[in-house]
């Protein structure tokens, strides 16, 4: 099991890998959890609930000089609370008691864990990763390859109750 749980290594250190000076590891982590909150919000992923983790893990090839260029994106893993897969419904998540305002369109249900994957990887990963850009200029999604990534969306399964 790979579940995110609520354990983590945490260290810290300027980079030159980004504009911001932090690394790129913990850049890439920190706009998923950003786009996750924002197609969230906006309704894009009307499903998904506010309880979420993220980690990006990347392979880097070191020159002789000590200067490191990041080569691939190794592991991926995104855990984030959703509704019931194939039973909740957009009007009873969408109330209108938050900042969303009331779902008033069509009745929709939750879609299933597996499509949930793959709009995650659509619109919060694919989407994230194209918005990065690299020291070479290129966007993170050049060191992205699906296949050979680790790819990590919710592993421990069904994440409903958030904690």
């Amino acid at each position: 099991d790979v579940g995110a749980g609520g354990q983590g290594i945490m260290f810290g250190y300027a980079s030159d890998e980004t504009e911001s000076a932090m690394p790129l590891t913990h850049l890439m982590a920190t706009k998923l959890g950003k786009t996750l909150t924002d197609v969230r919000k906006d309704g894009t992923l009307w499903w998904l609930r506010p309880d979420g983790k993220t980690q990006v893990t990347i392979k880097y090839k070191q020159h002789t000089d000590g200067s490191v260029e990041p080569l691939s994106i190794h592991t991926i893993v995104i855990s984030t609370q959703h509704a019931e897969p194939l039973k909740a419904k957009r009007t009873v998540e969408q109330p209108g008691t938050d900042f969303r305002g009331k779902y008033t369109g069509p009745e929709m249900l939750a879609p299933s864990m597996e499509e949930m994957n793959e709009l995650i990887h659509e619109k919060v990963i694919v989407a994230t990763l194209d918005s990065i850009k690299l020291k070479n200029g290129n966007t993170a999604l050049s060191i992205y390859d699906r296949k050979s990534c680790n790819l990590h969306i919710n592993p421990s399964g069904k994440f409903i109750i958030g904690g």
